[in-house]
């Protein structure tokens, strides 16, 4: 009787999901059906008033008014921006002129959406960002208002705005957005902030001299996401990374981010700091002896050779490793560290043979801090 009536529930459960994926089938059909009568409809206004603009006529008011009233809705800037997307592939410049020439519904919207829930008004910086509303031009409005989402709890509203801000090309914007988000306790991943400051829209060395420029402004761990963000733009700020280095009074994870910086742009002056970093002593952390190690990869001499050698018999594991990775990438061959390889301190010969008989073509197992 039992076993009957768990097949029962078990059936009733099973039907039930049957039906609510039907159900959600149907209703989604039915909103795209809506979705593309409303993408339908605004086309046909859009196409409309770009005839008229290649006319020499302005985008008269009554227009924007009726899209100011039509975008409130979610639904309808969805078909909106499916609209314009499929318009800007043939017409790139006459779409980017009429969004230009719609900044009072722009500013309307804007106002709109951020009395909305978080979703929907993550969605508007998206709209922004993708169509380049604002790029290279002064719009404090929009720009304002994009700065205020900075300090909402939700992560979407907070990086599409950025993403629209990225956009303006400005760079003194760029910089009172990265100032609002430190002085913030909400969370932003350091990672989201040095890949999108990539995306900026501006000159990047204009950017970059900036951030060196009002660099102590900004926290600590700000301060090692802009080094990270430094790290992938260029090679230009090599000086500046070893004035961090070398100073004793910062913070460590910044010291970590300037040896990181060195490595990947090998800075002659800097060779003697990173040799007395690798090499490992009681008053300084492991850290530094693990992440110089890496950057001496980038430094070919004999020297360099040595300390790799010598710190493949640390005790610590990220060390040895890294030296090892080092070594490789320097192009020191099997026989050359064969005294290691048959030598005594096991630790030191496996972690050498590990990196030189690792296959080349297979995914990199190695630990990097």
């Amino acid at each position: 009787m039992r076993v009957e009536i768990m097949l029962y529930i078990y059936l009733f459960v099973c039907g039930a999901m049957i039906i609510f994926n039907i159900i959600t089938a149907l209703l989604f059909r039915k909103s795209e059906r809506k979705t593309e009568k409303v993408s339908k409809n605004l086309r046909y206004e859009v196409v409309l008033r770009l005839k008229a603009a290649e006319a020499g006529s302005p985008i008269d008011k009554n227009h924007k008014l009726y899209l100011s009233r039509k975008l409130r809705k979610v639904g309808n800037m969805i078909a909106f921006d499916k609209m314009l997307a499929a318009e800007y592939i043939s017409h790139p410049q006459e779409i980017r002129n009429y969004l230009r020439s719609l900044d009072e519904v722009f500013i309307s919207l804007m106002a709109y959406y951020m009395k909305r829930n978080r979703i929907e008004a993550a969605y508007f910086p998206y709209i922004i960002k993708k169509y380049r509303v604002i790029a290279y031009r002064s719009f404090y409005s929009l720009e304002g208002a994009l700065l205020e989402l900075l300090n909402e709890p939700s992560i979407y509203c907070r990086e599409n705005a950025m993403q629209a801000l990225y956009t303006t090309g400005d760079v003194d914007c760029i910089i009172k957005a990265l100032k609002i988000i430190d002085r913030s306790d909400l969370f932003y991943h350091r990672k989201l902030l040095s890949d999108g400051l990539l995306n900026f829209a501006g000159s990047g060395n204009t950017l970059g001299k900036k951030i060196v420029e009002k660099f102590f402004d900004f926290s600590a761990g700000m301060q090692v996401t802009l080094l990270d963000y430094l790290r992938f733009s260029g090679s230009e700020y090599q000086k500046f990374a070893l004035s961090l280095l070398i100073n004793e009074d910062l913070n460590d994870e910044i010291r970590y981010a300037a040896i990181r910086y060195l490595g990947k742009y090998p800075f002659s002056k800097a060779y003697e700091s990173l040799c007395d970093f690798a090499e490992e002593n009681s008053e300084q952390k492991w850290e530094y002896a693990a992440i110089a190690s890496t950057a001496l990869g980038s430094y070919p001499c004999e020297n360099t050779v040595h300390i790799l050698k010598k710190n493949l018999y640390s005790r610590n594991w990220y060390v040895r490793l890294n030296s090892a990775e080092s070594l490789k990438k320097l192009g020191i061959t099997y026989s050359e560290l064969s005294d290691i390889i048959d030598g005594n301190d096991r630790y030191a010969s496996e972690i050498i043979r590990y990196c030189l008989q690792r296959d080349y073509s297979g995914e990199k197992e190695a630990i990097h801090i």
